[in-house]
């Protein structure tokens, strides 16, 4: 799909400027509230999704809980999405071994309708990737489509920690799902003192549409309560310098809301 084409944006660096993990902790939201971006995903089953507000949210879908505390769990009764404490699973891979698919499609489906009760969610997006086993991509993409909600696909598979047995199957899903390919960004795998030279050097990049995810969250002592606190302060500090802000508007930027609009 020529989504730029659609929007009159061909041969344009567009940039679609992610928040993720927005109801998970009061500094996450906290953090969304001063940067002033817009677009952004909620954790519904987080324990501060119903305090987000905002014109571009979408729906941050959840299957794992990886940290010590805050744990979630799941809005269903379902077996399969749970660990041994009742919550989710605490990695993607855990819960590929135990997730039976028509759970997952009524725990996804709860998330969305409670969504809906709080915000008007403009996409859906995935919490670590947790939807690539492809039957639960097949799922979630069909939900996207059942609730005419945009979903992003990455331009390529490789380097994004997909299972190799997984790829010739969400390949094959993705070439024939009615959504826009992105040019994948995310700098969470680096080191926080490394984070402001990558937001600098987005200036380097030629024209395309990019999507670039980040997390972050205020420098408070419930923000440091999760053990990649530092990561989290590191986008906020950077995405509030002023340089950053300047090569961030070399960029025309893109909301969800505009991707629904046109497709």
């Amino acid at each position: 799909m020529d989504l730029l084409g659609r929007l009159g944006l061909s041969g344009k660096r567009v940039l679609l400027l992610h928040h993720d993990d927005l109801g998970l902790t009061h500094a996450q939201n906290g953090a969304y509230q001063a940067l002033g971006f817009p677009t952004g995903s909620v954790m519904v089953p987080g324990a501060w999704a119903w305090g987000v507000r905002g014109r571009d949210l979408g729906v941050h879908l959840t299957l794992t809980s990886e940290w010590p505390a805050p744990r979630m769990r799941p809005l269903t009764e379902g077996e399969s999405l749970r660990d041994e404490t009742g919550a989710f699973p605490p990695s993607p891979e855990a819960l590929w071994k135990q997730a039976r698919a028509e759970e997952v499609e009524r725990e996804l489906r709860a998330q969305i309708q409670a969504a809906f009760a709080l915000f008007a969610p403009t996409h859906l997006d995935t919490h670590q990737g947790a939807i690539l086993r492809p039957d639960l991509a097949e799922v979630y993409l069909g939900l996207a489509q059942g609730y005419g909600l945009p979903v992003y696909l990455p331009e390529r598979l490789e380097g994004l920690g997909v299972p190799e047995a997984f790829l010739p199957d969400l390949v094959r899903l993705m070439e024939r799902a009615p959504f826009p390919r992105v040019r994948f960004l995310d700098p969470y795998g680096l080191p926080p003192e490394e984070r402001l030279g990558f937001y600098l050097d987005l200036s380097r990049l030629g024209p395309g549409l990019y999507y670039l995810v980040h997390h972050s969250a205020l420098p408070t002592p419930e923000g440091r309560a999760l053990p990649d606190w530092p990561t989290r302060e590191a986008d906020f500090f950077a995405l509030s310098h002023p340089e950053v802000r300047r090569v961030l508007s070399e960029f025309h930027p893109l909301t969800w809301r505009q991707v629904k609009e046109a497709l």
